[in-house]
């Protein structure tokens, strides 16, 4: 090869390889996007799960003098009432104008009292006038901020024992029957998780997660 071959070839094999990484940054950047969405869809997916069989076995009921289901806004609970279940609200970072902007909510609820029989069933308890009887533990659904800065979607008891269910939260809405602005039926809860994660790109992807499930009653009138 002339000395002129060999660095027309030499050039070639430069813009080849040029060509081919480009490529290949461009496919990991799609296959990237693609597993953050497929991601957050399942991790929306088993947190409506979790919190849909909750709320069905749950109920419209007053215990102990308080009102249950009970929404407020999140970590700000009607203190008076439900003063174990304050806390920081999470860090919001989503802005004015994002699709996933605005205040969260939470819940807590109470549910029938349940007993095993004999054939290993769970079986809700009755009182002498065949009326359900009710648990007096609080489960409540709360978004709390971690120490790595994530926020994470949390089951607890009691306002204790919290049982992660999904990351990259940015925003957690209850809204129940006879809330300003609110229409669902008498008888249910809506529940919508706003899934938000920053990619090393610095690319933003989103994902928002629905439900409504009917409760056992409606509100007492």
């Amino acid at each position: 090869m002339t000395v002129i071959e060999l660095a027309i070839s030499t050039f070639l094999l430069i813009m080849l390889s040029g060509s081919l990484t480009a490529a290949l940054v461009n496919v990991r950047g799609v296959f990237q996007e693609g597993t953050i969405q497929s991601r957050m869809q399942d991790a929306g997916e088993r947190a409506l799960k979790v919190i849909s069989e909750d709320l069905r076995r749950s109920g419209f009921v007053n215990v102990g003098g308080l009102n249950y289901p009970a929404v407020f806004p999140a970590g700000v609970p009607n203190m008076a009432e439900f003063p174990a279940h304050a806390h920081a609200p999470a860090v919001q970072n989503a802005q004015p104008g994002d699709p996933d902007f605005g205040a969260s909510s939470e819940i807590v609820f109470v549910q029938p009292d349940f007993q095993t029989d004999a054939a290993g069933d769970e079986v809700p308890q009755l009182d002498g006038l065949g009326a359900l009887q009710w648990d007096d533990t609080e489960i409540s659904y709360v978004l709390m901020t971690g120490a790595d800065g994530v926020n994470y979607l949390q089951r607890r008891t009691n306002a204790a024992n919290p049982r992660r269910l999904a990351g990259h939260v940015e925003r957690l809405v209850f809204e129940a029957p006879g809330q300003i602005g609110v229409t669902i039926p008498n008888d249910s809860v809506r529940i919508r998780i706003f899934f938000r994660q920053v990619d090393e790109k610095g690319v933003v992807h989103r994902h928002q997660a629905e439900a409504t499930v009917a409760l056992r009653n409606t509100p007492a009138p």
